[in-house]
């Protein structure tokens, strides 16, 4: 849990060195904004007269500010109603433009924006089209909107091309002279992704200093000023940033109860011409103790594909800090925090610059290609709920900016707290967490569509799932949330093979590691449902891990299977909270498919590796295209199973299937077992019908 108490007297040291460095607080500051200020570093230059037109806002529902990706944007809560927001694109470097609505829904304190759409004239056709699959997810804390924004259409490159960045706007500004201070900062643009610290003085010089702390004679530092935008209708209380000489975005100010943080939307060139679009965050300076940013975060950074591309959508990792330790899902290794120190250039092997009060940077080895490769990332911490990130990706060559919430604490689960590896134990089955973000609805509706015909299957399940082989007595009154109400011939435990696992993760919670169709089917059983209980083996008990490296062991162990149901990489942060077919699991039409081909076009081995499924689902997807079948028609669906079946068959079995596995270890037989087909197709009614039509007709009642 982050240690809110010592996180907020962090911030509040922050804010009153704002304060201090501004010469007060809030009426003072706006004394001085009315004379001439002579402050200034004696490096930057002459001094810049700051013009009176300068118009912040003052505090509402409004926010304007940056996109990490070099656009200017504002968002307005509750407009034009009552649970909605308004996005309005105020100036793009990538043909977006007008406003667009949605509707948010509230967990904690995450805004999740839905089904924008555009609402003015002069949205473009094409982002207009695209505006309901854009994903925007935020915070608001201390006048600080932000968050991730995802799959906006880049209407500049076309081809289908997406952008993906983080919304960082405020809603209550200050004049020249309150912001006058040293900041920390962190930069994305173009190729150019460094930490520093910036001096801004009253009169409107500007000296910034990469991979270092602020000094008047730092390597390498860059001159600029400030000076209020000239439009401020459109940009209220923006400054006009330059750098070098030359322009290089907008700058807005978060100003709340006298803290102050800083966004630049930098959209300016490289010296060949190139575009170099992206962001600053910068933050008053102030040292930070060790610890203070303890606890489970959430970072929300671009999703990179194979080749290292950004696709256009968000990845959400969780990062877990203790200390001097950073873990996070999705590094392979422990990183080494420094506090107040910032991380030099890419490439700098690791280097770290200390005297940087407020920075919080790390480094660790990681494996490229074979050989060990130095990589780095920083954290600037904003507000108590907020912190922003840049990340190297090892052998990408480039840095990720990202933008971190602390995770809400888990309240302790003590029934399995003390559960060793190797115990049998009674779990609810609204307990048990997934290890994966989809399953194949069809194969649930095959049992639920033999449960409400054969009642007796169901309990033959419940009895093998419990180590139990078959159900031996049942009655009319028999229930599957009753496990008193019937028997099997052995006792629980006496088959463990049989018998599905789980591993007991942080706070307790246990994390279902196999098992997740026939616990669901049991799930959405008539007489079955999220209290009823179930016989299952601990794999083992990772309780004591934080979240970050509990995720990590399970990556490691191959306990998770980390793709949606479109096959596209997805995180633990993305998991459902629990079963069922309405609390999060998306449907995989593919494993369905692949469970239906069993005995077919595989078969399941004695030591089957773990998501065999998914590893023939991966590759079928390749080689049949379930949009020419009718899913909901028998035998168009029959025919999709033979097209997939006889796919598997004509591999030789040394053949890859999917993530190194070849047909052979996966079960693929090298000839379609025509009578097992033929039982598949069996209808209902017959003396042996087959699964196929059971679920089939199962989701034809849903649809009644």
């Amino acid at each position: 849990m982050i240690k809110r108490k010592q996180w907020a007297a962090v911030a509040c040291t922050l804010a009153t060195a704002a304060l201090a460095a501004c010469g007060g607080g809030d009426q003072t500051q706006a004394a001085q904004a009315g004379g001439a200020s002579t402050a200034g570093n004696g490096s930057n230059g002459g001094a810049v007269t700051q013009p009176a037109a300068l118009t912040p806002l003052a505090g509402g529902s409004l926010y304007v500010g940056a996109v990490s990706f070099g656009d200017t944007v504002s968002v307005a809560l509750d407009q034009p109603a009552a649970g909605q927001v308004t996005l309005r694109f105020l100036d793009s470097r990538f043909g977006l433009g007008g406003t667009l609505v949605g509707s948010y829904t509230r967990s904690g304190d995450t805004y999740k924006v839905t089904t924008l759409a555009a609402a003015s004239a002069d949205v473009p056709a094409a982002l207009a089209t695209a505006a309901s699959a854009i994903g925007f997810e935020f915070v608001v804390d201390s006048g600080v909107l932000s968050g991730a924004l995802g799959q906006v259409p880049n209407l500049l490159a076309g081809g289908g091309a997406l952008l993906q960045g983080h919304v960082s706007a405020a809603n209550k500004g200050a004049q020249l002279s309150d912001v006058a201070g040293v900041y920390n900062y962190l930069r994305q643009a173009g190729a150019t992704a460094v930490v520093g610290q910036v001096k801004i003085s009253a009169n409107g010089t500007v000296r910034a200093c990469a991979g270092a702390a602020y000094a008047d004679n730092c390597a390498g530092g860059e001159n600029g000023t400030l000076a209020a935008d000239a439009d401020q209708q459109r940009f209220p209380g923006a400054f006009a940033v330059t750098l070098g000489g030359s322009k290089i975005g907008r700058l807005f100010v978060a100003r709340q109860d006298g803290q102050a943080t800083l966004f630049v939307d930098e959209a300016a060139s490289n010296a060949d011409g190139s575009p170099r679009n992206g962001s600053w965050v910068l933050k008053s300076a102030q040292a930070i103790a060790a610890g203070a940013a303890d606890g489970d975060w959430l970072c929300a950074e671009a999703e990179l594909d194979d080749g290292n591309a950004a696709t256009g959508r968000t990845r959400r990792n969780i990062v877990s800090i203790a200390g001097n330790r950073l873990a996070a899902d999705n590094i392979a290794t422990d990183v080494t925090l420094n506090y107040n120190a910032a991380i030099g250039a890419m490439g700098a092997s690791g280097a770290i610059a200390t005297g940087a009060n407020g920075l919080i940077s790390g480094t660790w080895q990681d494996t490229v290609a074979a050989q060990q490769q130095a990589a780095s990332l920083a954290l600037l911490p904003v507000t108590a709920k907020l912190a922003y990130q840049l990340r190297d990706v090892p052998g990408a060559k480039r840095r990720l900016q990202g933008v971190c919430t602390p995770l809400a604490a888990q309240t302790p689960t003590t029934t399995y707290l003390q559960a060793k590896a190797g115990d049998i134990v009674q779990v609810t089955l609204a307990d048990l967490r997934p290890t994966q973000p989809a399953i194949g609805f069809d194969q649930i509706y095959y049992k639920l569509g033999r449960y409400a015909a054969d009642p007796a299957k169901k309990f033959d399940d419940a009895c093998e799932a419990n180590g139990q082989n078959k159900a031996s007595a049942t009655t009319a009154a028999s229930r599957l949330d009753n496990l008193a109400s019937f028997t099997c011939t052995k006792a629980v435990g006496n088959k463990p093979a049989d018998m599905k696992t789980m591993v007991i993760g942080p706070a307790g919670k246990p994390y279902l590691t196999d098992g997740h169709h026939t616990f669901t089917s049991m799930w959405e059983a008539a007489d079955g449902g999220p209290q009823a209980k179930m016989w299952i083996k601990v794999q083992d008990n990772l309780a004591t891990q934080d979240r970050a490296t509990f995720f990590r062991t399970l990556r490691e162990r191959k306990l998770m299977w980390l793709k949606d149901t479109a096959n596209r990489p997805a995180t633990p942060a993305e998991l459902p909270p629990s079963l069922g077919l309405r609390n999060g699991l998306g449907n995989d039409r593919y494993r369905s498919l692949v469970y239906f081909t069993r005995d077919i076009g595989y078969q399941q081995l004695a030591d089957a590796t773990e998501f065999t499924e998914f590893y023939w689902g991966d590759w079928l997807r390749q080689r049949v295209n379930l949009d020419n079948y009718r899913l909901d028609d028998t035998a168009s669906y029959l025919s999709a199973v033979r097209a997939g079946a006889t796919a598997m068959v004509a591999l030789a079995p040394a053949d890859l299937v999917s993530s190194g596995r070849t047909a052979a270890a996966l079960g693929g037989l090298t000839v379609l077992n025509e009578t097992e087909f033929t039982a598949l197709s069996q209808p209902v009614g017959s003396a042996k019908p087959g699964k196929l039509p059971y679920a089939v007709g199962y989701k034809a009642t849903l649809a009644q």
